[in-house]
């Protein structure tokens, strides 16, 4: 269905990053490329949007690699980096520079490929760094996500984990932390493509939206009947249609026996409400989930990884999935690209 044949799969996993291409089958080919050792692949690897041969991933232990061979190999790149715990990396959809977020929190930024990176240090002046903090030990906040503006590529929101909500409307210099009506615990964060004043951040408490860029934001309610929930992902071609995965516990408790509960939901109406889809899922879904991932040459196809080693994919739109990839190491995030 759809473009299938030509979709590539990039995955970070808790053991080095794996490849996944179609085989004309109901699952897809894996195999491991790399980054073993280097720490958890938790965030989403990127495909630099000039050159697809060119693919970034972001690891927990020794910070950013480049592969320039689409991921047969791979080299450090982190001069200018000061931590190299990442949480989060980000290639702008207008400039393609690069922004890498990690724990300690700090924003680096790169406008060469990730050759050199320069320190947004601003942020770490802000008085409410003291309140920052994680829940497990050594209780140390992260920079969770970013997002960006495509008709202003100085404006970029960052969640913090937990540190409420960042942003710059200067492309780095400054920062401000947004604190009133939204939550401590953020996660992620999307700005709508078609309309940036629409903003939706999502949180380990719920999700909230914004119709003026963030100043303010709404707790959103209708549909949305889990608390954990994940990163929001938009259509390409109907920027009102998103999906997003939430679990109905906190990851401390994904261990019990029912697990994190999980399920995905669809909304039509750029976040106002929100219904579970169900087609092709288990009835109960006990693995922790990740982010979900669109494919760009795809507009109806994304996907979702879990932690039981397994990614679900959707080519109409969420209306059912089919599982296509298992038997990997837990799944920290999926990049879909083109082949």
């Amino acid at each position: 269905m759809g473009k299938s044949k030509d979709r590539v799969l990039y995955i970070g996993t808790a053991n080095g990053l794996y490849g996944a291409e179609p085989n004309g089958g109901d699952e897809y080919t894996t195999r491991l490329l790399g980054l073993q050792g280097k720490g958890t692949v938790a965030i989403r690897p990127l495909v630099d949007q000039r050159d697809p041969r060119r693919v970034y991933a972001a690891t927990s232990a020794t910070g950013v690699c480049r592969s320039e061979d689409g991921g047969e190999t791979w080299q450090e790149i982190n001069d200018g980096i000061l931590y190299k715990e990442m949480w989060s990396l980000a290639q702008h959809p207008t400039t393609g520079d690069l922004y890498a977020g990690s724990g300690p929190s700090a924003v680096f930024k790169s406008a060469d490929g990730g050759d050199t990176w320069t320190d947004l240090d601003q942020l770490r002046t802000l008085p409410s760094t003291k309140d920052w903090t994680f829940p497990r030990p050594p209780h140390v906040s992260h920079i969770k996500d970013f997002g960006f503006s495509l008709t202003d590529p100085l404006r970029i929101l960052c969640p913090i984990e937990e540190g409420w909500l960042l942003r710059t409307t200067d492309g780095g210099k400054t920062w401000e932390n947004l604190q009133d009506e939204v939550e401590f615990d953020a996660h992620y964060v999307t700005v709508m493509p078609n309309d940036p004043a629409v903003v939706i951040m999502t949180s380990g408490e719920g999700a909230y939206r914004s119709i003026d860029g963030g100043q303010h934001f709404t707790r959103i309610t209708q549909g949305l009947d889990r608390r954990y929930i994940g990163q929001v992902a938009v259509h390409p071609s109907r920027p009102n249609v998103l999906l997003t995965v939430a679990a109905a516990v906190v990851p401390p408790m994904w261990r019990r026996p029912e697990g994190a509960d999980v399920a995905i939901y669809r909304s039509e109406n750029q976040g106002e409400t929100w219904q579970q889809v169900k087609g092709g899922l288990p009835e109960l879904i006990t693995a922790g989930s990740r982010p979900v991932a669109s494919d760009p040459q795809d507009p109806d196809a994304f996907c979702v990884g879990m932690q039981d080693g397994t990614v679900w994919l959707t080519e109409d739109g969420g209306d059912s999935f089919q599982c296509v990839v298992r038997g990997i190491p837990p799944v920290g995030a999926v990049t879909v690209a083109a082949r």
